[in-house]
């Protein structure tokens, strides 16, 4: 039977002969357990020698462990999540300041460009100004005094607008500061956008009222010159060629009036009127001529020659007036019709047909030129010649019916070429005798009515 030999029993040995008995191995075998020595500091753990029984099993106490607090993870998480809500919301924040920041620059730009696009506005249509009511049709005066109401706005608004001031509110570090200024800056910049449209709808409707008052005008002044050119069309001095050019230049002229282009109406005029300038020189100086001419011709004297005839004084009044004299009556046929009863018993005629001659008959008595009715007969047809240039015909209307050619010829060179009225009335045929409607039937062809 096998012992079982408590280890820590030094009483229990196969040797009790002393305490240098070997201790027996526990684990078996042969070895012998070595002795323990007490340590040499073992005094500092106890106070008194360690007794046998202190190899006796001894209840092993743990060193203190920290105490870990009770966990609650409820709790836990509120407090990781409201966290992170706060910092969330302090981002948001953050982004949101920042983002109406933006939103308060960027105003400012438009507000900054709407002031420069009322300033140009304004600038642009300041010569506006100086359209009164006067230079618009009546039904249109309100709007030029809208027009400067509306300047004087846009004016008003310029001055009172300040960029800078604006561009301050953003810079605010308070939130609703920003974006209170943000909805300031937009309603100013409305503000002035308003003002903008008002001024640019009224500069277009002063300009169009203008426009169309000075189109008015034009076409009474092109109506106004084109009745002068008609008038003077008319006038019998003209020549053929200038008169043609001058009508042609009135069709011209009418027809556009029809047109709505200012520029091409008032070129219209212009040339018109260059043209009636120049018919009208040519007239003062055809006047002149006739003028010069009835100055010579009265300077002619009516005498005979040393055998008294007349011829000589008679054919100088005709060169006086720059007419040709050509004897025969019937030479003048081709050019205007004559009776061989008028070619017999004329003294002699003046022609339209060919107007620089003065026709003398050859049929009658030699005694025909030694009276001085030879030389007052000649300013008799000059007269003729005279009234056909003023007038264009021989016999122009504003003759009438109280006198005829011959009479009122008569009293042309009575009046204005030096005849003398008592040689010219004794004309046979009383058509040719002078009264006061054929004086002042005279008076007025030589003042230009020939109408």
């Amino acid at each position: 039977m096998t012992e079982t030999i408590n280890p820590f029993d030094n009483n229990n040995s196969n040797n009790s002969g002393g305490s240098n008995t070997q201790p027996v191995n526990p684990f078996g075998g042969n070895k012998a357990r070595p002795v323990i020595q007490p340590m040499p500091h073992a005094n500092k753990w106890q106070s008194k020698p360690i007794a046998s029984e202190a190899y006796a099993p001894q209840p092993v106490t743990p060193p203190p462990q920290p105490v870990n607090p009770p966990k609650h993870p409820v709790r836990n998480f509120l407090i990781v999540f409201i966290s992170i809500l706060i910092l969330w919301a302090i981002i948001q924040i953050a982004l949101i300041g920042f983002a109406q920041r933006r939103v308060c620059e960027n105003g400012v730009d438009e507000y900054s460009q709407a002031k420069d696009s009322l300033q140009d506005l304004v600038d642009e249509t300041e010569p506006l100004l100086d359209i009164t009511t006067d230079d618009v049709l009546d039904e249109d005066k309100s709007i030029v005094n809208g027009f400067q109401t509306y300047y004087k706005q846009a004016q008003k608004a310029l001055e009172q607008a300040d960029v800078s001031q604006y561009s301050q509110w953003c810079n605010s570090l308070w939130f609703s500061n920003t974006q209170n200024s943000s909805t300031k800056i937009s309603s100013s910049e409305t503000e002035l956008q308003i003002i903008y449209n008002k001024l640019d709808h009224a500069s277009k409707w002063v300009k169009l009222a203008s426009d169309e008052k000075e189109l008015s005008d034009a076409k009474s002044a092109l109506s106004s010159t084109v009745l002068s050119a008609q008038a003077l069309s008319r006038n019998s001095s003209l020549s053929a060629s200038v008169r043609t050019q001058l009508n042609r230049a009135v069709s011209m002229a009418t027809s556009i009036l029809d047109s709505g282009d200012v520029d091409e109406i008032k070129e219209a005029r212009d040339q018109l009127d260059d043209i009636i300038e120049t018919v009208n020189s040519s007239i003062l100086s055809i006047n002149q001529e006739l003028l010069d001419i009835e100055a010579a011709v009265s300077a002619i004297a009516s005498q005979s020659d040393a055998n008294g005839d007349y011829t000589s004084s008679g054919l100088s009044v005709l060169h006086a007036a720059n007419l040709q004299e050509v004897w025969g009556l019937e030479r003048m046929r081709g050019a205007c019709s004559i009776t061989a009863e008028q070619a017999s018993s004329w003294l002699a005629a003046f022609c339209s047909g060919t107007p620089g001659y003065i026709y003398i008959s050859t049929t009658l008595p030699a005694t025909t030129t030694h009276d001085a009715y030879f030389a007052d007969a000649m300013r008799h047809e000059v007269a003729h010649y005279l009234i056909y240039r003023r007038c264009g015909t021989p016999e122009p209307a504003s003759i009438g019916d109280q006198a005829n050619a011959e009479s009122t010829a008569s009293s042309y060179a009575v009046l204005y070429l030096g005849a003398n009225p008592n040689i010219l009335n004794r004309a046979a045929d009383s058509r040719y005798h002078m009264n006061q409607a054929s004086d002042d039937a005279a008076a007025r062809i030589h003042a230009g009515q020939c109408y």
